[in-house]
C-alpha cells in the first residue's frame, strides 16, 4: 500500500501544469517478471487504468520488447509504444535513429550461431526480437559466464545491453530509453512527467527525466523494486520506490483519480 506521502506526491504531479506525460517501462514495471518472456502478461486492471489515463493525459510505454510484441502486451489504442530500447518508435522523431534491418539480420544470425555452438543448451533461452536478440539466463544462471565469453567480441555494428538476468545484442545505434523519453517530451510538448521503471536499462530514462526537471518541467520518478536485482541507479534516481507491479497499478490509479476530479 502506498504511504500518505507517496499518494500526495502522485496527486500533486497530476495537478500541475500540463500537458502531462506518463512514460513507463513494461516488464517488471507494468507486467510481473516471469521465467519465460513469452509468458509475460500485463494484468487487466493495469490495462484498464492505462485506458482511463489516456483520456486525460499522454501515456507511453518505453520497452526493450520489439514494437509488435509490446503492442500485443499493451493493446491500448491511445498508448504510444517505443520498442527495442528506443529503436522502434511508433511515431516520427528526428531524435531517434533508424536501423538498417537488411544489414542487421545476418549479423544477429551469426552471433546467435556462435553462441549456440559455444554454450550448450543456450538455444532454450534465446528470445529473437525484431531488431535484436536476447540471451536469458534467469532459469540457468550457470550460463552467464559462457554467454559473456561467447559474445566477446561483437561485430562493430552491434553492442550488448544488460538487463535483469539477460544479455541483449542490438544495433550499435544512438538509441536508448533516455533518447526515447526526450523524443516523447518533444513530440507531446510535455511540461510534467511521471516516469516509471525497474531495470538497468531504465536508469538512463530516469536521468533524462531529471534533466527535464532541470529545464523547468515538473517530474516525478518512480522506481519499481525487484529485490536483489534492483540496480543501484534505480534507487538513487527515484523520488518514490514502489514495492511491486501491484504498487505500480496503485500509483497509476491515484493519478487517474486525481485527473478525473
Amino acid at each position: 500500500m502506498l504511504s500518505a506521502d507517496e499518494t500526495e506526491r502522485l496527486r500533486a504531479i497530476a495537478h500541475v501544469r500540463g500537458p502531462l506525460l506518463i512514460a513507463t517501462d513494461l516488464d517488471g514495471t507494468l507486467a510481473p517478471i516471469v521465467n519465460e518472456p513469452v509468458g509475460a502478461r500485463v494484468p487487466e486492471p493495469v490495462l484498464e487504468v492505462l485506458e482511463r489515463l489516456t483520456q486525460r493525459c499522454r501515456v507511453a510505454v518505453i520497452t526493450g520488447r520489439d514494437l509488435n510484441t509490446a503492442r500485443r502486451l499493451v493493446p491500448c489504442d491511445n498508448v504510444t509504444i517505443v520498442g527495442s530500447h528506443g529503436l522502434e518508435p511508433s511515431f516520427d522523431s528526428p531524435l531517434l535513429p533508424g536501423v538498417d534491418r537488411e544489414k542487421l539480420a545476418p549479423a544477429l544470425e551469426a552471433v546467435e550461431q556462435r553462441v549456440i555452438s559455444r554454450v550448450p543448451g543456450v538455444y532454450m533461452h534465446i528470445e529473437r526480437k525484431a531488431i535484436s536478440t536476447a540471451f536469458h539466463f534467469r532459469k540457468a544462471p550457470h550460463l552467464e559466464e559462457g554467454l559473456r565469453e561467447a559474445l566477446d567480441p561483437l561485430p562493430e555494428e552491434l553492442r550488448i545491453r544488460e538487463g535483469r538476468m539477460v544479455l541483449e545484442v542490438l544495433p550499435d545505434a544512438q538509441g536508448g530509453k533516455d533518447r526515447a523519453l526526450t523524443a516523447l517530451v518533444s513530440h507531446f510538448k510535455a511540461k510534467s512527467l511521471v516516469v516509471m521503471g525497474d531495470d538497468r536499462t531504465d536508469v538512463g530514462m530516469f536521468e533524462a527525466a531529471i534533466a527535464e526537471r532541470e529545464r523547468g518541467n515538473s517530474v516525478l520518478v518512480c522506481g519499481v523494486a525487484g529485490g536483489t536485482e534492483t540496480p543501484p541507479g534505480i534507487r538513487e534516481n527515484a523520488d518514490i520506490m514502489l514495492d511491486s507491479t501491484d504498487h505500480t497499478r496503485e500509483a497509476l490509479e491515484v493519478i487517474a483519480r486525481a485527473l478525473e476530479e
